[in-house]
């Protein structure tokens, strides 16, 4: 009697510790559905590119940071936690790049785009997401 009580009372503590583990993780922010396109310097679509929104003033390296993939048409639809949720509210420095592998097999890939698209501080684009379903203005990058 007394072995399985002490079971009992030992269950209940590791069951009561997952649980407030549980809770104590990082809370989502709420996210609204985000979309864009990305057009190239000659106007065709940026297919394949990968485009990341870095939330402006949040210096926390933790920080959620949407992303998407752009489509055949130029389209993306944000992800931050699952599968095109979009995004927080808030204003974000825009990165993009277009990795794609070389023509050799062993040929690393290489990012099609200008470098300074790849860094926050140098891409110049900006977005702002609002507290609601958000259409992002057209990224057209320059050449």
């Amino acid at each position: 009697m007394k072995q399985s009580r002490r079971w009992f009372l030992v269950s209940a503590a590791f069951a009561a510790l997952t649980v407030a583990s549980c809770e104590s993780g990082p809370k989502r922010k709420q996210t609204f559905p985000t979309s864009g396109k990305v057009l190239l310097p000659d106007g065709r679509p940026a297919q394949h590119a990968t485009v990341i929104l870095h939330p402006i003033g949040d210096t926390d390296p933790n920080a959620v940071k949407p992303h998407g993939k752009v489509g055949p048409d130029g389209t993306f639809k944000l992800t931050t936690y699952e599968t095109d949720d979009g995004a927080p509210a808030g204003e974000y420095k825009v990165t993009i790049e277009l990795w794609l592998a070389g023509s050799r097999a062993d040929e690393a890939p290489s990012n099609r785009l200008s470098p300074k698209l790849a860094n926050p501080e140098t891409s110049g684009l900006k977005a702002t997401v609002n507290a609601a379903p958000t259409e992002l203005n057209p990224f057209e990058l320059k050449k």
